[in-house]
Order: structure tokens, then C-alpha cells, then sequence
């Protein structure tokens, strides 16, 4: 039996004529140069599996099974797509000029290229364990630069919750709101700048009690105790190659303000409290930078607005 989108392909020498019962050919793109997939789904699961061709021969199954000098020329050809996200929007702020995406191909295919293509591009990844952030230990990086103190512990312990997603900086303790947060795989990723300084906390939806792993693509740093840690900086690149949407969300994401926090909104939804007397300041070393405080009013009970404060106090005190 003929398959159509595998007309003039050659497994061995001879042409491709069937396939394993239960799968069937999906769709058939051409990557770069003389490179194209052939992506194959399972009737019954949905489970995809890519071929990858060269000229009309098959070569591989996945992009670490091909030969090695196959291998890096099908790598080098993607270059021109991956080498501006992995420099500019991966680890740092946008580059002045989107480049190229790869948007018109499969999933399954351009996260096989981008993981391997990262690989080789940034091989020394220091992979930790959660629980070498637990000591709370200032944190050197291999970039040479330093995390304060308890702060990568603090980064760990956030919670998703309705609302704006708001953390303390690892590298500066200010308060900063996710650009944008999208979905990988299993992953839930969110992206985070202070300043020049790009990072991540990705969760994994299908692991709910780990706690979120921390990316830092500069240095570069993956603090996770995800099985499928390794695998994390590749998908966040192939996500940016396959969604060039990303500039204008990024571009167009805005800062942290105080009114994310709740500030001014809380209180207005207690009932009135007469002749009450707002909580004395806390001893504690105030932080590096302050968050304006309505003034207070007989309708705030003193329980919600300490809380709050204890809130702040919490999340953006130095550590």
C-alpha cells in the first residue's frame, strides 16, 4: 500500500510502502536545506513519533539517533532561528529585531531540534537539586554572579493563586510581576525581568507537589527536582521558535505596581470597625524599597491589615 506523504521516501534503499498497524502519517514539513519530518500518530492515543529525512532517505527516528555529521548539519541549518532567541529573548531582554521562527512546524519536531540545538549551545548547564537552595546559603552562579541569601528558598515556596503571579527577585528582592505565562508540554512556565536579568519558575501540572523549578538561562543554572528537568530549557526555546507572538506579549507586558498586591482593594470589602487603632510598626529591618499604604480608615479591621503587611513583609523583605 501506497502512503501518500511518504511518496519517493527510502528506508534501507527501498520505498516506505506501509507502517506499523495503528499509525499513520500526519503531516510531512520541510525543516531547512535539504531536511524534512514526517510526523506519525498513533490512532489509539494520540502519541506522536517523528521521521527525519534527508533529501527523500530516511535518516533517524529523533534528532539525538542521526549520525553525527547529520546530525550537525540538520543543527547548524537552524541557526538562523534558534542563535537570536537562545542570545536575546531566552536569557535577556528582547533584541531589537524579531527573528525568524519555525512556526510552521510540529511540536513534536521543533522541540526534538531546539533541545538538541540548546544542548550544544549551552552544554554546561548546572542542573541542582531543590534542596541545595534549602540551606539558605547565598547561592554563587557559574556566570559569576551571587543570589542572596534564603532568597532562592523564598523564590521556591511561590503559590499560584488567582491573580497576578508576584515574586521577590533572587537577584535584587523587588517585587516582580510574570511577563507572560504560557503552556509547554506539562509545564506551566512563567517569565520573569529584573532588568537585564531574564529567569523562569516552571511547574509541572502532572507533579503538583514539587515545588516549582528555577531556571536561570545567563548563568547557565536549573534548580529542579523535576524527573524531567533536563528537558525544560529546550521547551521554553521551542516554544519561543514556534510562537513569534512572544515579542509583542513580552514588549507589551507591564511592571509591578502596588495595586497588584491587593493594596487599597482588601480593605474596602470589611465591615467597619469604630474607634479602632492601626497596628504599630513591625521592629523588623525595613526593605530596600516601599509599597504606599492608604491611609487608615474605620472601615479596616486591624486582622486584615496586618496580615497584609505581614504579606509584604514576607515575600519582599531582603532574606
Amino acid at each position: 500500500m501506497t502512503i501518500t506523504l511518504l511518496d519517493g521516501v527510502k528506508l534501507d534503499g527501498f520505498p516506505v510502502e506501509q507502517l506499523y498497524p495503528c499509525w499513520s502519517a500526519s503531516s510531512r514539513e520541510i525543516v531547512a536545506d535539504d531536511f524534512s519530518v514526517v510526523v506519525f500518530t498513533e490512532d489509539a492515543t494520540g502519541k506522536q513519533a517523528c521521521w527525519w529525512l534527508e533529501g527523500g532517505e530516511y535518516r533517524a527516528s529523533h534528532v539525538l539517533s542521526l549520525e553525527a555529521s547529520v546530525r550537525r548539519r540538520l543543527l547548524m541549518a537552524m541557526d538562523p532561528v534558534f542563535w537570536p532567541l537562545a542570545t536575546g529573548v531566552l536569557g535577556a531582554p528582547l533584541p531589537p529585531q524579531a527573528g525568524p521562527s519555525c512556526d510552521t512546524l510540529p511540536e513534536i519536531a521543533v522541540n526534538e531540534l531546539s533541545g538538541s540545538w540548546l544542548g550544544g549551545f549551552a552544554p554546561h548547564t548546572l542542573l541542582l537539586p531543590s534542596g541545595h537552595a534549602d540551606s539558605g546559603e547565598a547561592l554563587p552562579c557559574p556566570n559569576g554572579r551571587q543570589i542572596g541569601e534564603n532568597r532562592i528558598t523564598a523564590l521556591l515556596a511561590a503559590q499560584r493563586e488567582q491573580g497576578p503571579l508576584i515574586v521577590s527577585s533572587p537577584f535584587t528582592a523587588l517585587p516582580l510581576l510574570a511577563q507572560i505565562t504560557f503552556r509547554v508540554g506539562a509545564f506551566s512556565v512563567s517569565r520573569f525581568q529584573d532588568a537585564d536579568t531574564v529567569f523562569y519558575l516552571i511547574w509541572n501540572e502532572t507533579l503538583p507537589a514539587l515545588r516549582p523549578s528555577f531556571y536561570y538561562p545567563d548563568a547557565p543554572m536549573l534548580i529542579s527536582d523535576d524527573p524531567a528537568a533536563a528537558m525544560i530549557p529546550g521547551l521554553i526555546l521551542g516554544w519561543y521558535a514556534r510562537h513569534p507572538e512572544h515579542v509583542s506579549l513580552i514588549r507589551d507586558a507591564r511592571p509591578f505596581r502596588a495595586e497588584d498586591f491587593g493594596v487599597g482593594q482588601a480593605f474596602g470589602l470589611r465591615p467597619s470597625v469604630p474607634d479602632e487603632t492601626p497596628p504599630p510598626p513591625s521592629p523588623k529591618a525595613a526593605p530596600s524599597f516601599t509599597i504606599p499604604q492608604p491611609p487608615a480608615s474605620p472601615s479596616h479591621p486591624p486582622a486584615s491589615g496586618q496580615r497584609l503587611k505581614s504579606r509584604i513583609k514576607s515575600l519582599f523583605s531582603r532574606r
